[in-house]
């Protein structure tokens, strides 16, 4: 992989739909070779596939995260898993209620041991303002990521502009996202987590690496992307200049479940 593969990972792990054109203008290439570039990628199994992050919070419920230092596997009951060379695995929970996931994480401690930490964000319940066409958009979403709105609008059979207005929504508040499932075995590339005290602070020296933020304005985690180790380095040591106790660990495999 050269610098180019890096450019176009980092561009679809910032929006997985991002169209090729504009990453080809983006990075400064054309569109053909952006196309043959993304085809190899794809085919060494760099890009293994796309997934969708869909915030509990669409569908009224809460959710919180859990890290646990063990080698023991657990049954799906969660959101997110993000593995970590660090030997901990962060799990992200949902519950209609604050007792339900205490109660999950209660539960998962018994097979996992006892957190390392807990995070439970401010959870905004973005269900009063949202409705079914949205749920709609993520079902179509999950089955193919890349499909345009005109084909999901086809798929629904609802006017284009009202899918593409929902859709707009959607991402402008960040509850859902379209990002690649990669093998971190046959890239230089890393990504990384932050777990920061405070997001107010760290946010604007990470704005440029960010893939996905969970948080509010005090305190959150930052999955991150580096084009390699000594860049992510870089990074990091930037952020713990405004914050020195904050918590960094490597990913090396991570997945969102439907």
């Amino acid at each position: 992989m050269d610098e180019i593969d890096q450019m176009i990972l980092y561009y679809l792990l910032q929006d997985g739909r991002m169209t090729q054109r504009l990453i080809a203008r983006n990075i400064g290439i054309s569109a053909q070779t952006l196309n043959y570039r993304i085809t190899k990628l794809t085919e060494e199994g760099v890009i293994k596939n796309f997934i969708v992050y869909a915030d509990p919070a669409l569908y009224g419920e809460l959710k919180a995260f859990a890290a646990f230092q063990s080698d023991d596997e657990i049954e799906p009951d969660y959101f997110i898993k993000i593995k970590c060379l660090e030997k901990i695995t962060l799990y992200g929970i949902i519950g209609k209620t604050a007792e339900e996931i205490s109660s999950k994480i209660d539960k998962m401690s018994r097979v996992l041991g006892e957190p390392v930490m807990t995070y439970n964000p401010t959870n905004t319940n973005y269900a009063v303002n949202s409705n079914s066409i949205d749920h709609l958009i993520v079902d179509q979403l999950r089955k193919m990521p890349k499909s345009k709105l005109s084909d999901i609008s086809k798929a629904l059979n609802l006017p284009s502009m009202r899918v593409k207005r929902r859709y707009n929504y959607l991402t402008r508040n960040k509850l859902i996202k379209v990002l690649p499932l990669l093998d971190f075995s046959k890239n230089n590339s890393v990504i990384f987590a932050i777990f920061s005290k405070k997001t107010g602070e760290v946010e604007p020296l990470l704005s440029k690496s960010i893939i996905l933020k969970i948080g509010d304005s005090n305190s959150g985690i930052f999955i991150c992307y580096g084009e390699n180790m000594p860049n992510s380095k870089t990074i990091i040591n930037r952020v713990r200049a405004v914050e020195k106790d904050s918590d960094v660990m490597v990913v090396y495999d991570y997945d969102f479940l439907s």
